[in-house]
């Protein structure tokens, strides 16, 4: 069974200096364009984290990772703006919603063969933009204006409204690390050794004991959490949501990020966000040519890096290689 690497040779230790280091810059950047760009770097790292979770370690190529972000969004928005609720209870209210809702697709899809099984999460996401612009209670074609920021509630203790961007990049960057940290644990795992086990070889794991519908379904219902909380924060910092959050250009950020950065694992995908999010933004001095450099850098990474980033890595750090056989996760 081929091997993969978390954080890889890597290791957490090695991210808590450079994390720390960037947090203690955050109030010597002077731009608010920058901070900006960085808290959409977050958003899209626990997105696309979201779908290597059910892409890079299970194997099932689920294209309606952006369709629980949304749904995510739009659940806390509703939350917020007609019940007034406090937005870390709205948090992990959308991401146990987009669970339920996963478990709804799963169970009929999961029973498909894999062809299929893209083809109606495909569906799934089409039909939710479909929902949103016909629905009212999602304001149609207009969205949720005027959603609250978030607003850190504890009774007696402390209740603070975030306005600045520095206070939104502080919560990203909190919610980057549980997550990153949830993910590690997770496929360092018995519960993460069976989703690899899945994705290499489904009959040997059967043939092993893995029940395979049980671990699938619970593969999709993490990596369904995972995306809703991350629409959730998405809805109360953009202060606006509209059915475009349900349109392609999502899906094709985090699968560009999860390939080139290296499905499987969790520091190489992290990688691909940040690199996939500062893109764009490097290339605004050409912006004629933008597009054309993206593809180019986009295929040249396929051709000559079908591992990823990770995967080269991994191949050409001779200490890696050694790692490489060790676990799983790390």
């Amino acid at each position: 069974m081929k091997a993969n690497l978390g954080f890889g040779n890597i290791g957490i230790r090695h991210l808590v200096a450079p994390l720390l280091l960037l947090t203690l810059m955050i109030p010597l950047i002077g731009s608010p364009h920058v901070i900006r760009v960085l808290i959409m770097t977050g958003v899209f790292l626990i997105l696309s984290q979201s779908f290597n979770l059910i892409a890079g370690y299970t194997g099932m190529m689920s294209l309606c990772q952006t369709a629980f972000f949304g749904i995510g969004s739009y659940t806390s928005a509703l939350l917020a703006l007609e019940l007034g609720v406090p937005f870390i209870l709205a948090l992990v209210l959308a991401g146990l919603f987009c669970s339920i809702i996963s478990l709804g697709i799963g169970v009929p899809a999961l029973h498909l063969s894999k062809h299929s099984f893209v083809i109606t999460t495909l569906a799934f996401l089409l039909i939710c933009n479909l929902m949103a612009r016909s629905l009212e209670i999602t304001g149609g074609p207009m969205g949720l204006p005027g959603i609250p920021p978030p607003r850190l509630v504890l009774p007696n203790i402390l209740d603070i409204s975030l306005f600045s961007l520095e206070s939104y990049y502080y919560l990203i960057l909190l919610l980057d690390v549980v997550v990153l940290l949830s993910l590690r644990t997770i496929v360092n795992s018995r519960l993460g050794r069976a989703f690899t086990a899945i994705r290499e070889d489904e009959i040997l794991a059967q043939a092993v004991g893995i029940n395979i519908m049980r671990y699938k379904l619970l593969a999709f219902s993490i990596a369904a959490f995972i995306a809703g909380i991350a629409g959730s924060f998405y809805a109360h910092y953009i202060t606006y949501i509209d059915p475009e959050i349900f349109g392609l250009y999502y899906l094709n950020y985090i699968v560009v990020m999860v390939m080139v950065g290296g499905p499987g694992t969790i520091w190489g995908v992290t990688a691909g966000a940040v690199i996939f999010t500062l893109l764009p933004e490097l290339l605004r001095i050409a912006k004629e040519l933008r597009l054309i450099i993206f593809g180019l850098i986009l295929l040249f990474s396929i051709l000559q890096m079908p591992g990823g980033i990770a995967g080269e890595v991994q191949k050409r750090w001779p200490k890696g290689r050694e790692r490489a056989h060790e676990s799983p996760g790390d």
